[in-house]
């Protein structure tokens, strides 16, 4: 992943007022703890980050607070708390994932000649965080980063699909607010057949829903208990990828890739 510095305003002399202070000075102060997580007092801190020593006194304060610092009354320093986890763990999680699920991936996509993603859900859309491609499959220009919808997209209705009711619902309503009157009776019948499809047959199908020219199937991957993390889908031209060959060749093996993910990724689901 090619980490992007946020563009700097063309008169770069003067200060950016899109970058918030107080964030980056408490970030600043979580990086001064060493590998070793030795406790620290705010004076070395502030030595440290180079900041005043009462503006450190706020922020360790605060971090302390919400968890991020532990601070020992005994002898007034601080070091990293268990919410420190938290802000890596997640990101750490996709990565393995990642790696789990990319030769399997990787095998469907030059089987298919297509493309293969990997996706996390956010709010009413999908992320790509994975992605396999093959020369063939380049037409459709999507990559890692990309998000996409989740109401017409196989992905994302097989992610809705295998949420439980209550919370599918929820996430319809909120889809709901984004289309007129007129729109979203098409949108919703087109993917509550979907989603009734993928609840029997273990994925989902976009015909041109999203992307006109484009087809997909789309299954979850899931918790042991049945609640889905992530999404698995393949795709392509449908002059390629037929709604037949999805049906009856690629879709089936879509499903034994998302099981293989499963399976060896269990534990961290």
């Amino acid at each position: 992943m090619v980490k992007r510095k946020a563009a700097p305003p063309e008169d770069s002399g003067q200060k950016d007022y899109r970058v918030n202070s107080g964030l980056a000075r408490g970030l600043s102060v979580l990086k001064a703890f060493g590998p070793d997580n030795r406790p620290v007092g705010n004076a070395e801190i502030a030595e440290r980050v180079k900041l005043p020593k009462a503006t450190v006194s706020r922020l360790t304060f605060t971090l302390t607070e919400l968890g991020y610092l532990n601070y020992d009354e005994g002898t007034g320093r601080y070091s990293l708390g268990p919410e420190v986890l938290t802000l890596g763990y997640d990101v750490l999680a996709q990565m393995e994932i990642r790696d789990i699920a990319r030769p399997y991936m990787q095998e469907l996509a030059e089987y298919a000649d297509a493309s293969v993603y990997l996706g996390t859900p956010s709010g009413i859309e999908i992320i790509y965080i994975e992605a396999c491609r093959t020369p063939a499959s380049m037409a459709i220009r999507l990559g890692v980063g990309s998000r996409i919808p989740m109401i017409s997209t196989g992905m994302g209705r097989a992610f809705l699909a295998a949420l439980p009711e209550s919370e599918r619902e929820e996430r319809l309503a909120q889809i709901r607010s984004g289309f007129s009157d007129e729109e979203w009776p098409d949108v919703e019948d087109a993917a509550r057949n979907a989603i009734a499809f993928a609840k029997e047959n273990g994925f989902a199908l976009s015909g041109g829903d999203w992307i006109a020219e484009a087809n997909s199937a789309g299954a979850a991957v899931c918790r042991a208990d049945g609640y889905p993390v992530y999404a698995v889908n393949v795709g392509g031209l449908r002059s390629i990828i037929t709604t037949d060959r999805l049906m009856n060749d690629l879709a089936p093996r879509l499903l034994g890739v998302t099981r293989k993910i499963e399976m060896v990724a269990r534990g961290m689901l």
